[in-house]
């Protein structure tokens, strides 16, 4: 039921009233007598049209008057019209409003011509023949569409140019939340500018014009006037999409039309525009603005007087002054009863009778989108199968996406796209690593794609403030159907990220193993997945020394989460390894701070432990350093925290507590870390008898402790496991225990055996001294030992170690003068050949496996990776080391 139909539908129980007033009331009554209270209204109605002959005052009552007039007199009326009329009171409450909205240009309401034409189908007596000849041709002839003039704006208080609504058929159906919103923020005018956006066909015109209409309606509307211009230049129906002929495409031609709302002749631009708005409260509406330049709406908001209030819709919005309000699809039930409404409106009746479940798929797949679900009815009705129709959905995604699509940037498409390739929701800090799209970029490009309406901004399920980005309905379907990417873009994206998932993957991995190694970085939740993944990229490629990238990656990282405390620690050990000591205080404080504000236990023993490591080793503030130690120790309680913590305990001379944590450590480590704890067990004894002898000339008693350090090093050694820092520490034990001994008023007597078999255990693992740093000093020491004196075995040992030093080959030929068997640690074993690691040769020795002791040829050897062997090192004829002879040992080196 159109609106035309509506109107003489209505107007023609009108009239029949006003006939029966005439024959039934006014008959033997004057006007004045018979109206009553009804009588003033509808005379000056009469004389302000002074049409010379008057015509009955009747003529001037609107419909709830004549009805109520007609009531009044019932008793002056036929019986039986008598009774209808009171019958039919109660329906004139729903009569009257949808009257008043046909008759004034208003937007009708969901249901208004259903309930019109059945009320008056209740008024079925001889005294309604207008309204029973209107109806019958209503039934007769559905296709009749009878001309009639809108007169709603001759008696409008506002003025306006409004157009019909095109949703008549329906009503505007799910938007009465959006609506209330926007007519409040037009009603308190604070923003002066207000743009609906959303997707093509989401209802942004019908949503403007509502909001349009209830202002021009409402009593309290702080407008004089309310102009609409359209700025649409192609409509889509059920044959596709058409040209509008008439369009305007320019403000300037925007300008024109809404001059003659004042002046039919009006012919000029927007300053005589301005001039004819000047001092008149108003309401600017400008329909599809995304077909002009943001420039010209910021020229036709700064000439236009400040009196003027606008109300654009857009596609992309303007980007500049606006309040933006986005209007999304419907909702499921909203979108399920548009669906009813306009099937039945249409007579489409196989859609009308679609079962429930299959009109939510229906509206599903059309992506819940007011201008879809009309599409669809209208290419049903034309004839269209109904599977094909929602199938071919190419040419109503091209109207609705094409706009917007053609006016991104290249970052922009480079965003959609990987939207599209991962089809999942996804956070910002993730598109950062997927898109290698700049931070500042990437933020334009998803403020351009929250425009267009092309994504949707959601927060995450775990509640928290991550919010999470995804491609709506009709982006996945346009670029999934009309505009598919490259498929080869596509597969890299992909790729890229299985390597993010394969990176985070490994990153638990060590948080778990190596808990605190440098390189761990650790994720509060798996939304800190992307930062971390920077962080260890920025921390994996140190060992290339390109700060300036390092750092950008780490800024990079904070500036996806500012916040993250593990972001400053990164940044503080970068520093610290680059030896600016201030900068890394700095950049660890502040993690502190983050971590312990966000009362993140973890974090803060984490940035601890590292800062107490910078503190000792750096800033060479070892007392400092025990402090945070000691938090970092009390949260993980781990063999490594109690090492570090020994270990700064030594250094700040707190010898026993420090070799009680050391002890605890060495008790409950295994593999490297027990290796590097009994290396600083070995050196608490060096320091603390260099304190003894040093500060407070205790020298017997610290050489006693240097002997301790020794035979702990020294044991180890022999098992066969050991590494060039715990042979050099061992070697320093051995100088310190000279020097004492050496210090006048020691018993260097009773210091004998000790010093016999300390010389001793050197002399039979002259290969591995001699690779450290220390050796060249220790020499010194030797002469110094065999000046004092000492038993024959203890001189002959030292010239054993002397002779020695005196023949080594130079550090250019390693192998000059050497045919005695050293040990090293098989780096490598592959199968039939492998590799030895020894301090002397620093790219390993290789060796065949028939150069192992005992071994049978063709016999498969397997295990040998991290054993200790004897071998002998050989100058080969290519000028590589290599060895000809191998001896297991047995024992497998720490790691």
């Amino acid at each position: 039921m159109t609106r035309s139909r509506l109107y003489v539908l209505l107007d023609s129980i009108e009239a029949d009233m006003r006939n029966s007033l005439l024959r039934y009331v006014l008959d033997d009554m004057d006007e004045e007598s018979a109206l009553g209270v009804n009588y003033e209204k509808a005379n000056l109605r009469r004389e302000s049209e002074d049409m010379g002959e008057s015509p009955s005052v009747v003529q001037y009552l609107d419909m709830r008057e004549s009805y109520d007039v007609l009531n009044r007199h019932r008793g002056a009326l036929p019986a039986d019209l008598g009774r209808e009329l009171r019958d039919n009171t109660p329906s004139m409450d729903i009569l009257v409003p949808i009257r008043n909205r046909v008759m004034h240009g208003r937007p009708l309401r969901a249901g208004d011509p259903e309930s019109a034409v059945s009320i008056c189908r209740t008024f079925a007596s001889r005294y309604w023949p207008n309204l029973k000849e209107t109806l019958d041709h209503l039934d007769t002839d559905p296709t009749w569409e009878p001309a009639f003039e809108d007169q709603g704006r001759r008696t409008d208080r506002i003025l306006h140019n409004l157009p019909l609504a095109e949703y008549d058929e329906t009503g505007l159906i799910g938007r009465s939340e959006d609506c209330k919103k926007i007519v409040a923020h037009l009603m308190r005018r604070r923003e002066p500018m207000l743009t609906i956006t959303g997707e093509g066909g989401i209802g942004k015109t019908a949503t403007a014009l509502e909001v349009a209409y209830t202002l021009l309606d409402d009593v309290n509307s702080p407008y004089e006037c309310i102009l609409w211009v359209s700025l649409k230049t192609e409509r889509l129906t059920a044959a596709g999409v058409e040209g509008i002929v008439s369009a305007i495409r320019d403000l300037t031609g925007a300008a024109k039309k809404l001059g003659q709302v004042f002046d039919r002749d009006f012919n000029g631009g927007i300053s005589e525009l301005a001039e004819a708005l000047e001092g008149i409260e108003t309401l600017l509406i400008i329909d599809n603005l995304e077909t002009v330049d943001g420039e010209e709406v910021v020229t036709l908001y700064e000439r236009l007087p400040d009196t003027v209030n606008y109300l654009f819709t857009s596609r992309l919005g303007v980007g500049q002054f606006e309040r933006r309000v986005p209007l999304g699809p419907l909702k499921e039930r909203d979108a399920a009863n548009l669906f009813r409404q306009f099937s039945r409106s249409r007579g489409v009746e196989r859609l009308v009778r679609l079962a429930q479940n299959t009109v939510h798929e229906v509206v599903k797949r059309l992506r819940y989108s007011p201008l879809a679900v009309r599409w669809y009815c209208l290419a049903v009705e034309s004839g269209e199968q109904p599977n094909l129709a929602l199938a071919n959905q190419q040419e109503l995604l091209d109207f609705c996406v094409r706009s917007v699509y053609e006016a991104m940037t290249g970052d922009t498409r480079r965003v959609l796209l990987v939207l599209f390739a991962v089809e999942r929701e996804v956070s910002f800090e993730e598109l950062v690593i997927l898109t290698d799209v700049s931070i500042d970029d990437l933020r334009r490009s998803i403020h351009e794609l929250l425009n267009g309406s092309m994504v949707r901004l959601e927060n995450a399920p775990d509640g928290s403030l991550v919010s999470r980005i995804s491609l709506t309905e009709a982006a996945k379907s346009y670029l999934r159907r009309v505009n598919p990417p490259n498929s080869t873009a596509v597969d890299e994206i992909l790729e890229r990220e299985q390597d993010f998932r394969r990176s985070a993957e490994r990153r638990r991995n060590d948080e778990m193993v190596r808990k605190l190694s440098p390189n761990v970085v650790r994720a509060r939740t798996g939304n800190d997945e992307p930062v971390a993944h920077i962080l260890r990229k920025a921390l994996t490629i140190t060992k290339d020394g390109d700060f300036p990238a390092i750092y950008g990656l780490v800024e990079k990282a904070r500036s996806m989460s500012p916040d993250f405390w593990e972001v400053d620690r990164v940044q503080g050990f970068l520093l610290s390894v680059q030896g600016n000591v201030e900068g890394a205080n700095s950049a660890y404080r502040s993690a502190l701070r983050k971590a312990v504000s966000d009362d993140d236990d973890l974090g803060e023993a984490v940035v601890s432990y590292f800062f107490a490591g910078h503190l000792a080793r750096k800033a060479h503030d070892a007392h400092r350093a025990v402090e945070f130690a000691k938090r970092a120790h009390d949260y993980f309680n781990l063999p490594e925290t109690a090492h570090a913590l020994g270990l700064y305990q030594v250094w700040v001379r707190d010898f026993p507590e420090g070799q009680e944590l050391l002890g605890w450590a060495l008790e409950n480590s295994e593999g490297k870390v027990r290796l590097i704890t009994l290396t600083a067990i070995v050196d608490s004894w060096r320091r603390w008898s260099e304190y003894l002898l040093d500060h407070e000339r205790r020298a017997s008693e610290a050489a006693d402790n240097a002997h301790a350090g020794f035979s702990v090093g020294m044991q180890e050694m022999r098992s066969g496991v050991s590494d060039i820092r715990l042979v050099g520490t061992v070697l320093e034990s051995v100088s310190m225990y000279i020097r004492c001994i050496v210090t006048p008023g020691v018993d260097s007597a009773a210091k004998e055996p000790q010093a016999r078999n300390m010389m001793t255990d050197v002399s039979r693992h002259l290969y591995a001294f001699e690779a450290s740093g220390e050796w060249s000093k220790f020499i010194g020491y030797v002469n110094r030992l065999r000046r004092l004196g000492m038993s024959s075995a203890v001189t002959e040992l030292c010239d054993v170690v002397l002779d020695y030093a005196r023949t080594s080959p130079s550090s250019e030929d390693p192998v000059a003068s050497r045919d005695e068997a050293v040990e090293g640690v098989v780096q490598g074993w592959l199968g039939t050949y492998g590799f030895i690691a020894h301090p002397r040769f620093p790219k390993n020795v290789f060796f065949p496996g028939s150069a192992i002791e005992g071994h049978v040829a063709g016999a498969v050897l397997e295990g040998l990776a991290g054993k200790v062997v004897k071998f002998i090192p050989k100058r080969g004829s290519d000028g590589r080391i290599r060895a000809d002879w191998v001896q297991v040992m047995g024992e497998e080196a720490a790691e």
